[in-house]
Order: structure tokens, then C-alpha cells, then sequence
């Protein structure tokens, strides 16, 4: 009954809080425990866990993403398909499978936690790809891409493109110099104001550290353009 009753409240709730939170959250299987941040979008179909917590203006496109734990920054691009935080089973016991953990099987009288890594910790100005993995106990730096169809097993660095299963280094966006600038300016937390004055600078890195009164240290890019990933 108390699922039931849930199912129902879902979609009014979200309502409610899309117009006070002024957020877009389209999908109805995201929890109401999810901490949602300002201008954020979740579209249809996108399932969100408890242990979710969604920076300001990120969006996760529906359907079929999948995200049962993580910390995720803002200005995060997320693309369909995508799992992230997923828990994992014990292959050290004689069974991964849960009967030996779980009631719902009528062996275990309680319920026994598995341990679990840590939620990945996702930063700001994140681009993860269509049908990409997201392990747990990792984190993604910010600025960082992962390519479509990537599994991120490890740490990523800061405006690090990587991709492939596992997901291994390709390049850096910028150069190291332009990548420490763009760090210390922490823009993702800038006030709208100065976000709209700013923006025309963001379409080149060379504009923006220029505006900013700070030292061109780098050309726009060290590496080859970055063809657009599917979302």
C-alpha cells in the first residue's frame, strides 16, 4: 500500500517542487530523497536513487539512465543510458547471488548489508556519454568527457578525455597551464550576473582567461577538436 500510495504522490510532488525549486524533473521514478539542486533537468525515464545528490543547473537525459548513488556536481552533462553507482556483489563469498543476504528468498531470516564502495564523486563540467558505466569508489574531475560506451573504473582527472572499457587517458582538453586558470576561476560557482555578462567569453578559453584579467597560459587547446558524442 505504501508503494502504491507513492506511485501516486510521485508525479504531484515533483510538480510542486519543479515550481518551487525551479528545477524540470520529468521522470517519475526518481526518489523523493534525491537532494536535486537549482535549474537542474532529469528527463523521462531517467531513475535516480536516494543516495543521489544533483548539483545546479546538471541535466540527466532520459530514458534508461540509471543512477543508484553518486555525488554529481553542476553544469554535469549526462546522457541517456548511462548507469552510474551501481552496487556491487561479494565474490569472495561461496555465492554472489543475495538469497544467503536477503529474506525475499526465504533462506536469510534478516536482511545482511553487503559492503559497498563509496558513491563516485562526479565534479562540475562533466560530459559523460551515451551508455557509459560509472563504477563506484571513483571520481571524475571536473571538466573532465567520457566518451559514449566508456566503463569508468578509476579516478579521472580534471579536463581528462578518456573512453574505451576500461575507460584509459586519451588527451587533456587544454593545455596543463590553461587547466589550472580555468580551475581557480571555480566559474561553476559564479552568480548568474556574472555568468551572463560572461558568457559570450566561454566559447574560447583563450576570451575567457583574457576577461578575466588572468594570464593567458595556454592556447585554447593543446589537442585535436573533440567531435560532438552522441546523447
Amino acid at each position: 500500500m505504501k508503494r502504491f500510495i507513492i506511485a501516486v504522490l510521485t508525479p504531484f510532488r515533483w510538480a510542486l517542487l519543479n515550481w518551487l525549486k525551479n528545477h524540470r524533473v520529468e521522470s517519475r521514478f526518481v526518489s523523493w530523497k534525491a537532494e536535486i539542486g537549482r535549474k537542474v533537468i532529469i528527463r523521462a525515464g531517467s531513475e535516480v536513487g536516494p543516495d543521489v545528490s544533483v548539483g545546479d543547473y546538471s541535466y540527466i537525459s532520459g530514458p534508461r539512465a540509471y543512477i543508484e548513488a553518486a555525488e554529481i556536481g553542476k553544469y554535469c552533462s549526462i546522457a541517456r543510458q548511462t548507469v552510474i553507482g551501481v552496487s556491487g556483489h561479494d565474490y569472495h563469498r561461496v555465492t554472489t547471488h543475495p538469497f544467503i543476504s536477503d529474506p525475499t528468498y526465504g533462506f536469510a531470516a534478516k536482511v545482511v548489508p553487503e559492503p559497498q564502495k563509496p558513491p563516485p564523486i562526479i565534479g562540475h563540467d562533466v560530459w559523460i556519454g551515451m551508455n557509459c558505466t560509472i563504477h563506484r569508489g571513483v571520481r571524475i574531475g571536473t571538466g573532465a568527457v567520457v566518451a559514449s560506451d566508456s566503463v569508468v573504473t578509476k579516478d579521472v582527472a580534471p579536463y581528462s578525455i578518456v573512453g574505451g572499457n576500461p575507460a584509459c587517458h586519451l588527451k587533456y582538453r587544454f593545455s596543463e597551464q590553461a587547466i589550472a586558470t580555468l580551475l581557480a576561476s571555480e566559474w561553476w560557482n559564479w552568480e548568474e550576473g556574472k555568468l551572463a555578462e560572461r558568457l559570450p567569453t566561454f566559447f574560447s578559453v583563450s576570451d575567457f582567461i583574457a576577461m578575466e584579467g588572468l594570464p593567458n597560459l595556454g592556447r585554447d587547446s593543446d589537442a585535436d577538436s573533440v567531435p560532438p558524442e552522441r546523447e
